[in-house]
Formats: C-alpha cells, structure tokens, sequence
C-alpha cells in the first residue's frame, strides 16, 4: 500500500515540475520579446506616397502636377518581400488626359526596399 502511495507522489510531484518548467519557459519567451510577440512591421505611408509621386511626376496623364494628397495606396501594408499591390493617383486631368495613374508597386526584401513600375 505505502509503495503505491508512494508511486502516485512522485508522479504528482514530476508533474508539478514539469508544468513549472514550461510556465518559467513561457514567461522567458514572452519577457525576451520572442518572434512570435513581436509587431509586424508595416510600411510608412508617407515616404511610399512620395516614392509613388515621384514615381508618375512626369506622367502626361495630369493636367498639373499631383501632389501627395493625390496619392491613394492601401493602410498597414505588411513588410513582406514578393508582395505586390497598386497605389492611384488622382489628380487634375484635361480634355486629352485622364488625370489619373496606377503605379504597381513590389517589396523587395524584408528591409522594405521597392521596386515600382
């Protein structure tokens, strides 16, 4: 009887010991800031706005040139190489032009390097 008893301590005991070493683990991981708890990292809007402005500055779709209020690209966009999206651009046209462009634009590397076209 008392071995039996003895058996189902050490094993309740390992147990505890085991459930405290992943709890101290986790903590460690989340304490250290671990891959998994970190922000994605998204681009910045202002400084692609100006790179798809300077991008079509010398477009003839625009009566007068666009400003970067003209420029419309997608919120929060991830840094992610082989991404790729479209950014409009909205300005004043004529009679002969639309005042309108579309500027693909492709992350490059996980720095957030561009390619535009």
């Amino acid at each position: 009887m008392t071995d039996q008893r003895s058996f189902a301590r050490t094993v309740i005991a390992l147990s505890l010991t085991v459930i405290a070493c992943c709890a101290l683990t986790l903590t460690i991981m989340l304490l250290a800031g671990s891959p998994a708890v970190q922000p994605q990292r998204v681009l910045d809007q202002d400084a692609l706005a100006r790179a798809v402005l300077n991008n079509v500055e010398s477009a003839d779709d625009f009566a007068k040139p666009p400003t970067i209020d003209d420029v419309s690209c997608p919120a929060s966009i991830p840094v992610e190489a082989g991404r790729e999206f479209e950014c409009k651009v909205v300005g004043v046209g004529d009679g002969s032009s639309s005042g309108r462009a579309w500027v693909k634009v492709k992350i490059n590397d996980d720095q957030g390097d561009l390619s535009l076209g």
